[in-house]
């Protein structure tokens, strides 16, 4: 595929576009309809955030089995899994912060690069520990691409409609959960573990594929006075666009936003101006992280142990659980520019919560009556979590945006490292009971955090956010 050349781009967008300022960019994105090269970007990029959710469950497909070759103690189970997210927290902060020094198609290139070897040398891992080192370093790219991806989604895409079109890129997540227990479901069995590292290492190809296909952000490019690149690529995006373009609107008014609000620093992310909502954002991701990775990855084990499934119907229920996720992703898609960002994630995580606590106040019924409260409850969690990579973008201006949505990422890390351990400690004492309430009240509090301290975002153009 023939490069972008920002030179020749830079001299046509000057021929039709004259303005080179940071409100002129600002508004030339704003009047932006949906194009190609946003489909494109979408489709490409997309690709690796459906191997990040791939790679992500995978352990959870794989698990039984490698407990088994290894003979893993609860403890060794932990580790496994948490060794990912061990790596995952440190990708959470490495790739924003290159994203904010050297671009965000360049971030997202390296982390899926990564992704992808280190899972295809994760299926050729001869022990345990060189198992959890991949898997280590697996998880920094894993860490670094979906908060990247998020942010350079939003920046492409203007208010009118972005909830939608960034939530449909998004949803390419769940639809890689699914995937990867489908396919762990059929090819485990039959073909071993191995062999879904070896299909996870398909992000190499976007490694490959992305800086030749897809141009920077011009808001980035904007934001860090590089006006005739950013000038460039925002041509890449309107020569794609059918028909004439809209008029330029509002360009005095962007021109007074972004003159108004001083360039911002990490350090502004824990300030008077935004404390109120890296907390929220902080409480949106440990949910996410603490169910996704404390629950989840750990129902197929939970399935066959504890209520004496065998491996296939374990692998199956586990699949049932990740159509809801998708379900709630979908509907999320559907409703998150209707009726706002805050409303969805509330009601969302309330409901997983319900969900939740029949779980507990039902563990000792069938597996099959457990296993679809579980589900239930992580479609509700997947519809207030898709709807945290269209919503943490938005709480924060381009200068830390990427980093801000690491933030949020790091705290998912976190939440992924603790939660294992826990889920296997209770489990060996065979307190499901409890676990389940535990992993009810995290999106309950949640909940009740993001209603007070953060805002509402819908409809409205990032710059009008920045506070």
């Amino acid at each position: 595929m023939k490069a972008i050349d920002n030179e020749v781009l830079a001299q046509a967008g000057s021929a039709t576009q004259p303005a080179l300022s940071k409100g002129a960019i600002v508004a030339r994105l704003e009047r932006l309809p949906r194009n190609a090269m946003q489909v494109r970007a979408r489709l490409l990029i997309g690709t690796a955030t459906f191997f990040d959710g791939f790679d992500v469950i995978v352990i959870a497909a794989t698990l039984p089995l490698l407990i088994q070759k290894w003979g893993l103690t609860p403890g060794q189970i932990g580790l496994m899994i948490a060794s990912g997210s061990i790596g995952q927290l440190i990708g959470a902060f490495l790739f924003p912060a290159i994203a904010e020094r050297y671009g965000r198609v360049r971030s997202i290139a390296w982390s899926s690069g990564i992704i992808g070897a280190a899972s295809i040398a994760c299926g050729f891992a001869p022990t345990f520990a060189m198992f959890v080192a991949l898997r280590v370093i697996q998880g920094l790219g894993l860490g670094g691409e979906l908060p990247v991806a998020a942010a350079y989604i939003n920046e492409i895409t203007r208010a009118q409609g972005r909830g939608k079109f960034v939530l449909l890129y998004e949803i390419v997540f769940p639809v890689g959960l699914l995937v990867s227990n489908a396919l762990g479901a059929l090819i485990v069995p039959r073909l071993g573990w191995e062999a879904m590292y070896f299909i996870g290492g398909m992000p190499i190809l976007v490694f490959l594929l992305i800086r030749w296909a897809v141009p920077e952000s011009p808001r980035w490019l904007a934001e860090k006075d590089r006006l005739l690149e950013a000038n460039a690529s925002l041509a890449a995006f309107e020569a794609t666009v059918r028909g004439p373009l809209p008029p330029v609107l509002r360009q005095a008014e962007f021109e007074e936003l972004v003159s108004a609000h001083p360039k911002r620093r990490v350090r502004d992310l824990f300030g008077r101006i935004y404390i109120k909502r890296t907390i929220a954002v902080a409480m949106l991701w440990i949910t996410s992280g603490a169910l996704q990775y404390g629950l989840a990855t750990w129902l197929p084990t939970i399935y066959k142990g504890s209520y004496h499934a065998p491996l296939q119907l374990a692998l199956n229920l586990s699949v049932g659980a990740s159509v809801f996720v998708l379900f709630g992703g979908l509907a999320c898609a559907l409703l998150v520019d209707k009726v706002g960002r805050k409303p969805v994630i509330n009601l969302s995580f309330l409901l997983c919560a319900a969900s939740l606590v029949l779980a507990g106040v039902f563990h000792a019924s069938s597996v099959y009556v457990v296993a679809t409260l579980c589900a239930l409850g992580l479609g509700f969690m997947g519809s207030g979590f898709m709807t945290a990579y269209v919503y943490t973008p938005e709480l924060y201006p381009t200068s830390i945006r990427a980093f801000g949505c690491g933030l949020g990422g790091g705290w998912l890390k976190v939440a992924a490292i603790f939660a294992p351990a826990l889920t296997g400690k209770l489990i060996v004492q065979g307190n499901l009971q409890l676990l389940f309430f535990c992993f009810a009240a995290i999106p309950a509090a949640a909940a009740v955090c993001i209603h007070f301290l953060s805002i509402e975002t819908n409809g409205k153009v990032l710059e009008e956010l920045e506070g």
